[in-house]
Order: structure tokens, then C-alpha cells, then sequence
């Protein structure tokens, strides 16, 4: 082979070079797919092959880095091309085999003919060596062949640029600019080689700059989108937009409606073709608490009644990436929401009563009812003594029958202001629980003494909980009325560590606890234990000789649609907001998450791309959550969750995943993730789902459950004897309710079945576990099942 200088060498070497930087520095990064990667190789080799035949100095070195570079390469490049638009397109689906091969199949053949052209000229008619610029150039006459292969590498672009802008229009790409200026380019490109062939050549001086051309696209697009992965969504539009049971609107900046969904158009009588770009005001005028919300732009959330029906509207912000392009607004139809939450009022007032009966009826078995069993044993022995003249000793058993009378007399009108009392919770706990005392005080002169009321604040605690401590509190100084011969009674109220605590002292006799094992019903003290169980507390007695008693109540502080948790779990509550860290590189993704939880009482202090970046803000922000995708550039959400976990093991990480049968997850989750949201959640799903996380409750499948115990099983066989925990009677650290939650949880029942199983509230069943891992000085509830079994709870597991 022969060469020589030709100066328009430096044209296709530009583009090779220009091409070749950009390669290599989206591979170094990690920011594009093999057949992007692929496809630029193909170009530069393209380019680099037409400098070498331009260069030759003979008629066979020209002719071999042509067909080199043209046919044998340069011909297949339509062809990646057309591939890598569908594999965008159809996300992580794999091509089908025979489609590939399909595609191939005339490039193949090509390569055929090319190689026996000499025999049948369908390639090339005739080859020559010309010099129409003063350098020797190749020169030919097309055969047959060459304008079918010609045509249909046209017919591969031209599919090319019709993918790729339907997939715009159907919103089935991530980025949308990006995706029609790749069809733009490949527009410019097949009317430059349209041109080219039909000038001849001539028009450039018979030079063909078509991968030239082809590596400037690339470059171009490239550097414009600072070399960003196309991506395809991951959900499509049809599927969430057309099949949504909410109403879906979309507004610009002007609040003009730009797209709806189906059920939009059916709740508000419109169609989408009608009210595009028309104003919402205009077009939804009778909807004038809607309107309204919208037009306050700084509203999110609303929820208003019309036409007898119950709606809920949530409005958040749409971006580009750089600025405000409009506004989404979904509209839910929730009246049988409220129905239902109406229906489960009624039935909670209805259970509150039923146990009010059930709770007279037993009180008054064990007081009205013995009375009236001893007035008549009595009046037949006083029939036996008038027979036997025994005066003396009728006149004392009318002085203790006429006694004990009147007391049954003072318990039946207790009974009845009882009842009475009730109606009291209308005007809150402590107005109830001071009138009272009031009455108290008046009618058996033993005075009551409260101290910080403040501590207790009613609306924290529901009905059921209100209810139940005036019964405790009641019950209490029952006792010290009938019993304690006290002078003096205090009341006292403290909040302590999430935890209320309301303690009943007397001055009065005291007794020995230790001698009322047997005697269970004895003081209404198990009635009081049952009681506090009801709502997540314990009862506790301080009670000796001689030094009076002290009987004192402790429930967590919860509010009616929160729950608080043990220190152990994180210091936050719901009563401020939890910060959180965002880790996702999908940034459409992100924004959503962030507009979705923020008037969920959760705060976004950061948002990170990937997983160093993830651990950088970890440490300067310290959030108490952080919310990780697991596949992300650089450094990937596990290994993120590892070192996270290594150096702030007190941070909470919830791995966010698209199934969760993904192979990383189980290991995510090995190494400290306390578990996993999955994005194709509902929004209310996934905001009960993280609270629930954000409380220490762990949010996984059962298969995922099983390989964790089975591996926590396999780890805890091989350190035995090494950290170990150190075993303890049961009995001695937790309460019989709390032995009672634990053996069913061994059983590898829910929290729901267990509290179905107690006749306790779920709620009750999380706290009380929360507490017996504190108390056992465990890490999780895997923990303690394995404990609870080898103390021979739990072993006649339910499948």
C-alpha cells in the first residue's frame, strides 16, 4: 500500500477525534450503553478508513479502505442506530434474536458481494482512480446493489426519526427535548446523504462526508445534554394518566388545561380536545372551591364536599429540570373513605358502650349482687332466730344488714353518676375527671389532691384512651374509698420520655402485693391491668404495710393517627417533621418523591445522584433517613447502604426498588436497610409505608423475611458464645401481656393477627414490641424471635 498528503485527510480525522474524546470520557464515567459506545467505535473507524483512501496513491489501496471502512463497517451503522432507539424505547426488554438478525441480513449479504463483486459487478459496475481536486481520488459506478443497500439504510434512519418522535408523543422517553433533537439530527443527516446522491459528489468535490456528518450529530447531541443517558419511563403514560381512577389535569404557567385524563373528563363532563388550552377557570367555573385552590398558588392540598360527595385534591409543581412549566392536578372522589371512617366511628362508640356494660355488669354482680346474696341468707336466719327467741342477736343482724345496705345504696348511686360521668368527655378528660373528684371529696370527706394537669394534653390521646384512664383513675380511688382508710389522696400527672405516666397515691394502710398472686381479682387490680393494655400501657403497684399505696399508669404518648415509638427507634415523632435524605439519579423521580412527602411531615434536606454523593451528604447533613435507589452511577445504593451503615448505623435506610423480588435487595437489607418502598406504590401507600418505617416497623415481602431469618438463623448458629445475648427468665423483665405478644409474634404471626388474637389495637402490638426488644437489649424483631424460641415460646410455629 502506498500514501501520500492529502490535506482534506484533516476533515474526517477532526470528526474522528472530536468523536473519540467523547467516547472516552462517557466510558470513564459511566454515562451511556454499549450500543451508544458501539455505535461511536463504528463511526470513528469510518472516518479513519475514508482519511486512509483518500490518501492512497493506487487504485487497490483505495479501494480496500473504502470498502473497508464503507460497506464492511459504515453500512451497519443505521443499523445500531436502530437498535439502540428500540432498546430506549422498550427500557430494560431485550431485542428479540430474529428481529437482530433480521436487520442484518442485507449488510450480510452485501459483504457477500462485495467480496465476490469482481465475478458479477451488482456492487460496483467499475472502479477507477481519478483526480477531480488535484489529489488522487476513488472513483466508481454504481451497480444495482448498491442503490438497494443505499435505499435501505435511508429506510432504517427514516425509522429511526419516526421511533424516536413517536415515543416523544406518547411521553414514553424520560427526556423529551433530548429525544426529538436525536431525530432532528437524523433527519439532517438522511437529507444530507439524499443530496450527495443527487449531486453526484460533486457538491462537496466527490468527497463523502457522511460519517464526518454522523460524528458531529453525536458530538453535538452529546455535549448539548452534557452526555446524559437517554432513558425510556419507567412507567408509561397510558398506564398511569389513562387508567387512573382519579381525575388528572394538566395546567402551564398560565393555567390553562393541557391534558386530562379519562377520569377527569367523566367527574367533570369535559373532553380533553375541547378544554385543551382553554383556562381552568373558564372551562371548570362551577367548581369554585377547585378553582379557588388552584388559583392560591401556594396551596397542595384541599379537601371540600359537592353534590353530596367528598373530594380531596392535591397540586404540585411540574419542571423541566430548570424551571416551573405548570402544574398537576389529581382530583379523588373519597366518599367512601368517609364513609367508612364514619362507619368505624360508630362502631368504636358502639365497642366503648358494650364494654361499659360488660364492665357494670361485672362490678355489680360482684357488689349489688353479693349484697342482695347475703340480705337473703340473713332474712332466713333472723326467720330462724324469731322461731328461736334469739332477740338479742336479731337486733345485731339488723344493725349489720341495715349497713350493709346502705353501702349497696352508695354503690348503686355511684353506678349511676358513673354512667352520668360519660357525658362528661364531651367537655374534655380533665373536666370530667375534676368533677369527679368533686363529687368524691363531697360525698366520702377524703380530700384529692392533683398536681401538673399541664402534662397531659387531650389531644393526644383518643376517645378510647380517655375513656379508659378516667375507668383506671375511678377504679383507684374506689380502692382508697374502700379500703385504704386513708386521710389524704394525690393524683399526679408526668410526661417522661414519650411516655405519660398518672399515678394515684393514698396514705393510707397498705398492703403486701406479694399476697395477692392467687387472688387476681382482688382491689379491681387485674380489671385496671386489662384496662391500660387496652391502649398500649402498663399498670405498676407500689404498695407495703403500713406506708400506703401508689398505683401508677404508663402509656405512650400517642396521638389519634400517630404512633411513638421507644428511643431505640429514632428520637423523631411525627409531631416533627423527619428529615430526609433523597439518593436517586433519576432526577423526574426525585422531584416527585420530594413534592410528595413534604406536606407529610417528612422535610427533604438533600438529594443526592449517586451513592458517594449519597454518603458525603450523610455526613454533613446527618438526616434520619435516607430514601436509596440501588442502581446508581459511580457507586451503586449498596454499597452506599454499607459504608452508611458502617459509619452512622443510627441513620434509617429505606431502599427504593421497583420490585422486590431485585436481586441487591436481600442483600441490602443484610447489611442494615431497614427496609424497601417500591416506586410503582400508591401515594397514600407509600406515605403509610414510610411512616411505618420511619417508626421501626420493617416493610418487607414474606420471601424476603424468610432469607433474612434464615440468615440471621445461620449467623446466629455461628457465633454462639461470641456476644451472645445474655439470657434472662422472662418473667422477671417483661409483663404477662408482653410474654403474651411475644410468643405469638415467635409464631411468625402479623402485628394485626396478634392484636386480633389479644383484642388489642395493632398500635398496642407495635409498641409493646418496640419495648420488649428495648427491654431484652436486642436490635430488631428478628432478634427476637430467635430469642423468644430458645426461651420455648413460639415452637408450635403456625404455617
Amino acid at each position: 500500500m502506498h500514501f501520500h498528503y492529502n490535506p482534506y485527510i484533516w476533515v474526517y480525522l477532526g470528526g474522528a477525534v472530536m468523536l473519540f474524546l467523547v467516547t472516552c470520557y462517557t466510558v470513564y464515567k459511566r454515562v451511556t450503553d454499549r450500543l451508544w459506545i458501539v455505535m461511536q467505535a463504528t463511526v470513528i473507524f469510518w472516518c479513519l478508513g475514508f482519511a486512509l483512501q483518500i490518501s492512497g496513491t493506487d487504485l487497490k489501496t483505495a479501494a480496500f479502505w473504502y470498502l473497508a471502512a464503507n460497506d464492511f463497517v459504515g453500512l451497519k451503522v443505521p443499523v445500531i442506530w436502530l437498535m439502540w432507539s428500540l432498546a430506549v424505547i422498550k427500557g430494560k426488554r431485550r431485542l428479540p434474536r430474529l428481529g437482530i438478525a433480521l436487520l442484518f441480513l442485507l449488510p450480510a449479504v452485501t459483504d457477500v458481494l462485495n467480496l465476490t463483486n469482481s465475478r458479477h459487478g451488482l456492487v460496483y459496475a467499475k472502479m477507477w482512480l481519478g483526480a477531480p481536486n488535484g489529489y488522487p481520488l476513488l472513483l466508481f459506478n454504481p451497480g444495482p446493489w448498491y442503490w438497494l443497500i443505499t435505499a435501505y439504510c435511508g429506510i432504517l434512519l427514516l425509522a429511526v426519526i419516526i421511533s424516536q418522535i413517536r415515543a416523544v408523543l406518547n411521553r414514553e422517553l424520560l427526556y423529551r427535548r433530548q429525544g426529538l433533537t436525536i431525530a432532528t439530527i437524523t433527519a439532517c443527516i438522511l437529507c444530507f446523504i439524499i443530496i450527495c446522491l443527487i449531486s453526484e459528489g460533486s457538491l462537496f468535490g466527490y468527497y463523502d462526508l457522511t460519517p464526518v456528518a454522523i460524528s458531529l450529530g453525536m458530538v453535538f447531541t452529546s455535549l448539548v445534554f452534557r452526555f446524559r443517558v437517554q432513558e425510556a419511563v419507567p412507567v408509561p403514560r397510558n398506564a398511569v394518566m389513562e387508567k387512573m381512577d382519579s381525575a388528572v389535569l394538566i395546567l402551564d404557567n398560565r393555567d390553562r388545561i393541557m391534558d386530562v385524563n379519562p377520569a377527569a373528563e367523566t367527574v367533570f363532563g369535559i373532553k380533553a380536545d375541547k378544554a385543551a388550552g382553554h383556562g381552568f377557570g373558564e372551562v371548570l367555573a362551577d367548581w369554585q372551591e377547585l378553582t379557588a385552590t388552584v388559583r392560591d398558588k401556594s396551596a397542595v392540598h384541599m379537601e371540600f364536599f359537592r353534590d353530596d360527595r367528598y373530594y380531596e385534591v392535591y397540586i404540585s409543581e411540574l419542571n423541566d429540570g430548570r424551571k416551573a412549566v405548570g402544574r398537576l392536578v389529581v382530583l379523588h372522589d373519597v366518599t367512601a373513605n368517609k364513609a367508612a371512617e364514619a362507619k368505624m366511628l360508630q362502631q368504636q362508640q358502639a365497642l366503648l358502650v358494650l364494654r361499659e356494660r360488660e364492665r357494670l355488669a361485672r362490678e355489680l354482680h360482684d357488689t349489688l349482687g353479693q349484697v342482695l346474696g347475703y340480705t337473703n341468707i340473713q332474712i332466713q336466719n333472723i326467720r330462724e332466730m324469731l322461731q328461736a327467741g334469739q332477740f338479742s342477736a336479731i337486733e345485731e343482724n339488723l344493725n349489720r344488714l341495715s349497713q350493709i345496705i346502705m353501702e349497696a345504696n352508695t354503690e348503686v348511686r355511684e353506678f349511676i353518676y358513673e354512667v352520668k360521668t360519660t357525658l362528661l368527655f364531651k367537655k374534655g378528660l380533665l373536666a370530667a375527671l375534676q368533677q369527679y373528684i368533686s363529687h368524691y371529696e363531697r360525698n366520702f370527706r377524703i380530700p384529692v389532691e392533683t398536681r401538673d394537669l399541664d402534662a397531659l394534653n387531650e389531644d393526644e390521646l383518643d376517645l378510647t384512651v380517655k375513656v379508659q384512664l378516667f375507668r383506671i383513675i375511678q377504679e383507684a380511688l374506689a380502692n382508697v374509698r374502700k379500703h385504704a382508710q386513708a386521710r389524704k389522696v394525690t393524683i399526679a400527672f408526668q410526661k417522661k420520655g414519650g411516655r405519660i405516666l398518672i399515678s394515684v397515691t393514698d396514705d393510707g394502710i397498705g398492703f403486701d402485693p406479694k399476697k395477692l398472686a392467687g387472688e387476681r381479682s382482688f382491689f379491681g387490680l387485674e380489671v385496671m391491668r386489662e384496662r391500660a393494655g387496652q391502649f398500649g400501657g402498663e399498670l405498676l403497684i407500689d404498695a407495703a404495710p403500713g406506708r400506703g399505696t401508689t398505683v401508677t399508669v404508663i402509656f405512650p404518648c400517642v396521638a389519634p393517627d400517630r404512633t411513638v415509638m421507644p428511643e431505640e427507634y429514632g428520637e423523631q415523632n411525627f409531631g416533627k417533621k423527619i428529615r430526609v435524605l433523597l439518593a436517586d439519579d433519576h432526577y423526574l423521580f426525585m422531584e416527585g418523591l420530594q413534592n410528595l412527602i413534604t406536606p407529610k411531615g417528612f422535610e427533604v434536606v438533600g438529594i443526592a445522584r449517586d451513592g458517594l454523593e449519597a454518603l458525603e451528604k450523610a455526613r454533613l447533613l446527618r438526616p434520619d433517613m435516607i430514601l436509596m435507589d440501588l442502581q446508581m452511577p459511580r457507586c451503586n445504593g449498596l454499597t452506599a447502604t454499607r459504608l452508611i451503615k458502617a459509619e452512622m448505623p443510627e441513620i434509617k435506610i429505606v431502599i427504593l426498588t421497583m420490585s422486590d423480588r431485585e436481586p441487591d435487595l436481600f442483600e441490602a437489607v443484610k447489611n442494615g436497610a431497614t427496609g424497601y418502598l417500591l416506586k410503582g406504590l400508591r401515594a397514600e401507600e407509600l406515605i403509610a409505608q414510610l411512616r411505618d418505617l420511619a417508626s421501626g416497623a420493617a416493610v418487607i415481602s414474606s420471601e424476603l423475611a424468610a432469607q433474612v431469618l434464615t440468615e440471621s438463623a445461620s449467623a446466629e448458629a455461628e457465633t454462639v458464645g461470641m456476644g451472645e445475648p445474655v439470657r434472662v427468665d422472662l418473667e422477671t423483665v417483661l409483663t404477662q401481656k408482653q410474654i403474651e405478644i411475644l410468643a405469638l409474634v415467635a409464631k411468625e404471626l402479623t402485628y394485626k393477627e396478634v392484636a386480633s388474637q389479644l383484642y388489642v389495637s395493632e398500635r398496642t402490638v407495635k409498641y409493646q414490641m418496640a419495648d420488649i426488644i428495648k427491654r431484652l437489649n436486642l436490635r430488631n424483631r428478628q432478634q427476637a424471635i430467635a430469642y423468644a424460641r430458645k426461651a420455648g415460646l413460639g415452637k408450635d410455629k403456625i404455617d
